[in-house]
């Protein structure tokens, strides 16, 4: 797929002015974020449409935000750097819209956007920084990329409190099963 990966989707964010320029007014641009872009050792970059017109390739993920809050720290919302090149990004419709609780690395509320961004290398230097990363809008408006150990989710049809408890006998995903 190389670098470059469309969103299955876009989003209407809310894009922090000063990673626009220095000499932007104080507050936010409107925009819709439609794509991302990787680089090795790099956050995931974002591909901005703004309201003025121009498309902005290289939005580092933290600058974007629903809302006017971009109160979460950058290295919560993605608790590794970009670890590939190769990026994609697919929509897991089950996963769209559950309500999720993210343990680590903060404590947060948010809901599954149901957009999860792989790596072809499918891991980086240790097994434990897997992928998938699920893409959580937080209620905050920030968005955060987690993996699977990070958030717990609902879905009332089908998850139960009493097995929460079993939780902590899974195992981190530290086994490689390919060579």
């Amino acid at each position: 797929m190389g670098k470059h990966a469309n969103l299955p989707f876009h989003v209407y964010v809310k894009v922090d002015n000063k990673f626009l320029g220095p000499n932007m007014p104080p507050g936010t641009t409107p925009g819709i974020w439609h794509a991302v872009y990787s680089r090795e050792y790099q956050t995931l970059m974002c591909h901005v449409f703004l309201e003025s017109g121009a498309h902005w390739s290289g939005l580092p993920f933290h600058a974007i935000s629903t809302t006017e809050d971009f109160s979460v720290p950058r290295e919560h919302l993605m608790p590794w750097a970009s670890m590939g090149d190769d990026v994609e990004a697919f929509y897991a419709k089950y996963l769209e819209g559950l309500t999720c609780e993210i343990h680590a690395p903060f404590k947060a509320k948010g809901r599954h956007t149901g957009i999860i961004i792989d790596w072809a290398d499918g891991y980086s230097r240790y097994p434990e920084e897997h992928k998938p990363l699920n893409l959580i809008a937080l209620e905050t408006g920030q968005f955060a990329l987690l993996p699977n150990n990070y958030a717990t989710y609902r879905d009332g049809h089908f998850t139960k409190q009493a097995a929460r408890e079993n939780l902590k006998y899974y195992r981190r995903g530290d086994k490689i099963y390919w060579e």
